[in-house]
């Protein structure tokens, strides 16, 4: 639970590197006093899983693998050199910080630097699609004597639990969901055989589980399994992650303990399926307790990790609200970039802005409830990694997260987007055959363009949502939920995607050039009128190859980089962006509209909450019209420090600063449109 002073919750990821076990508190007070603030829950880092798999129930002086002491077994942080860490100073850890009135989580990952336990089992490595074992495990082989790994796993991580007195399991990278993709791995005679009984399918001769793992076999039924049977392995993959997670919610529960588990590298419900074989919903469904969204946006854009360039911020807010409609009844905690030490990047240090302005959206997202409510998708963040913050620096993120939350909307100037569980479960065999955009690349790309949208509706509350109701991959509904969704009567409804022949006619309608399976946008809609002007013109100056061998195309070599799909014109992307805005009534951009971005929420018949984001590096300066004459304008921000001047309904010469944002309060005159 929040806090009674914050309207979130605050979840802190931290190493044992980020205390102090010389201390006689190890460290506690100082931490707290550091923060200022008490958080909701922590989730210690010991990253290496040989925590759980070496544990006899002993919690006395015997040092822990080195590597449970940091991330990776890095060997200092900002405020210390790693501590060697016995059972005994780690159990007396957790009930200090308890002590505190924190909930102690307890994580691991499937990688690791030292290997007393696992040395002896390399069975259940991952055998990559080279042949090559990693040093990573797979959650689903059989262990040497013949039983599973997971149920091994279960086992010893309700005996961890219950003995060091943990509140809960973080079910982490590598556990909640595989580490690769699964064009990747596993592809060893273990998993080949698991797959044959599962499907039904029959691998060649000379793949077969019989086959063994020389490398030569593993290359070849790799390729075999990914491009002749990949609908089929996902969904293996699918059942066994569901299987996998139920038996480790089952023990966790049944020791009285709460289990949250990260989603899949970042991926919305569909990447994550076809990715890594993740059904958010199902395991929701398997008792999850909530989800640690990696909406890590800040840390990508400036290279953390990886070192290359990517921009994904929209692409990650999409993700978001799509994963809090597939599971709307979890809590979900955002996972902010702080800094990593081991991964060597530093957001709050190198990019604070990019944080900021992540908050702000965060908290911006909504669920239209059946009673017509809006309620925010997020629940708090997850501070990663909060060891070594100075005082500012904490200062920052609960401020930026006392703004996002503090408003309770009325409504938002926006579209609501309408959630479809029966067309997510349509869109792998969608895509397989098509290799249209998803749902997911659909509204990012909308968005990226200036498309409000950041609300959802699910299809069982669609009366009570208000204002333009925006439909994506039509085609992927069921007929009758689409024909719900054509009833709506309490805004223009706007369809963008595959259309169905046995649609009315709509009152504006334009097609993409790009051939065959073109997207199209429909609208129905008695406010709007002829909305002809807004099609695009010379889209077929946009031309698309298509590669003759769709199968044998590769993945993405990083979990930001995108799957392969279909062109899409850009004049169609943007002319449906635009049509979206209009409907919406959306704060118009007179100058930057090419960086600058507003989201808009409503407080009350005559004031606006104005979220006003820049997408370039450099400061970028702005016009805003709201349409209706300006009474006040507050800077809710600390930046700009001065007040934008208005003239009638126009907002000034408003300055945003790179990759960030500026929040405006904004009061209206009663005699506006």
């Amino acid at each position: 639970m929040a806090k009674p002073s914050e309207p979130y919750e605050t979840f802190l990821w931290v190493e044992l590197i980020g205390f102090d076990n010389t201390a006689p508190d190890f460290g506690v007070a100082a931490y707290l006093a550091n923060a200022a603030f008490t958080p909701t829950a922590v989730s210690l880092f010991v990253f290496n899983p040989d925590f759980v798999h070496t544990h006899d129930g002993l919690l006395d002086e015997r040092l822990l693998p080195f590597d449970c002491g940091s991330y990776g077994g890095h060997a200092a942080s900002y405020e210390r050199e790693r501590q060697d860490w016995t059972r005994a100073q780690l159990h007396a850890l957790v009930r200090e910080l308890q002590g505190h009135g924190i909930a102690v989580y307890v994580s691991v990952m499937d990688i690791f630097a030292s290997d007393p336990w696992i040395g002896g089992h390399p069975e259940i490595l991952n055998l990559l699609h080279t042949g090559e074992r990693s040093r990573s495990i797979c959650l689903f082989k059989h262990l040497e004597g013949g039983g599973l790994y997971e149920d091994f796993y279960a086992d010893r991580l309700a005996a961890v639990l219950r003995d060091y007195g943990f509140d809960g399991y973080h079910q982490a990278d590598g556990y909640c969901h595989p580490r690769f993709t699964l064009d990747k791995a596993d592809f060893s005679a273990d998993m080949a055989e698991q797959f044959a009984a599962h499907s039904g399918l029959e691998l060649p001769r000379g793949i077969g589980p019989e086959c063994g793992n020389a490398p030569e076999v593993v290359q070849q039924r790799a390729a075999w399994l990914w491009r002749h049977a990949r609908a089929e392995w996902i969904r293996f993959h699918a059942d066994r992650m569901v299987q996998f997670c139920t038996k480790v919610i089952q023990a966790v529960h049944a020791e009285g303990r709460k289990v949250v588990l990260n989603n899949a590298l970042t991926r919305d419900p569909f990447q994550a399926l076809y990715r890594h074989g993740v059904d958010y919903q199902r395991i929701a469904a398997a008792g999850a307790d909530g989800f640690i969204i990696e909406t890590v946006a800040p840390g990508v854009i400036l290279g953390g990790e990886s070192g290359l360039e990517a921009n994904p911020h929209h692409d990650f807010q999409a993700m978001l609200l799509l994963i809090a409609a597939a599971v709307p009844e979890h809590p979900l905690w955002c996972l902010n970039n702080a800094h990593d030490v081991n991964e060597q990047w530093d957001v709050l240090l190198h990019g604070p802005t990019l944080l900021e302005r992540e908050v702000y959206c965060q908290t911006s997202l909504f669920h239209r409830e059946g009673d017509g409510a809006l309620r925010r998708c997020v629940s708090g963040p997850l501070v990663c990694l909060a060891d070594g913050l100075r005082p500012h620096e904490w200062e920052w993120v609960r401020r930026w997260w006392g703004l996002g939350c503090e408003p309770e909307p009325t409504g938002a100037r926006a579209a609501t987007l309408l959630w479809s569980d029966a067309a997510l479960a349509n869109q792998l065999d969608d895509y397989l055959a098509t290799r249209r955009f998803s749902t997911h690349k659909l509204l990012y790309e909308l968005m990226a363009r200036g498309a409000p949208v950041n609300c959802v509706v699910r299809m069982a509350d669609l009366q009570a949502a208000r204002g333009p109701l925006l439909v994506l991959n039509p085609h992927l509904f069921p007929r009758p939920e689409l024909e719900a969704a054509l009833a709506y009567r309490h805004g223009p409804v706007v369809l963008v995607g595959g259309l169905p022949d046995w649609l009315p006619e709509p009152a504006a309608r334009f097609t993409d050039c790009h051939e065959p399976d073109a997207l199209a946008c429909a609208v129905y809609s008695r406010e709007l009128g002829d909305m002809a002007g807004l099609a695009p013109s010379q889209v077929a100056q946009d031309p698309e190859e298509i590669p003759s061998d769709l199968w044998g195309l590769p993945e993405p070599s990083h979990y930001f980089r995108e799957l392969y799909f279909r062109k899409v014109s850009e004049g169609f992307l943007t002319a449906c962006a635009q049509l979206v805005a209009e409907a919406a009534g959306a704060v118009g951009i007179n100058q930057r509209a090419d960086v600058i971005s507003v989201r808009t929420l409503q407080l009350g018949p005559d004031r606006l909450r104005l979220l006003v984001g820049n997408d370039s590096h450099c400061y970028a300066i702005t016009e805003l019209d709201v349409h209706r004459p300006i009474r006040r304008v507050q800077v809710a921000t600390v930046f700009p420090g001065q007040t934008p001047p208005t003239t009638g309904a126009l907002i000034h010469n408003l300055r945003v600063p790179g990759k960030g944002m500026v929040v405006l309060d904004v009061e209206l005159g009663a005699d506006g449109l």
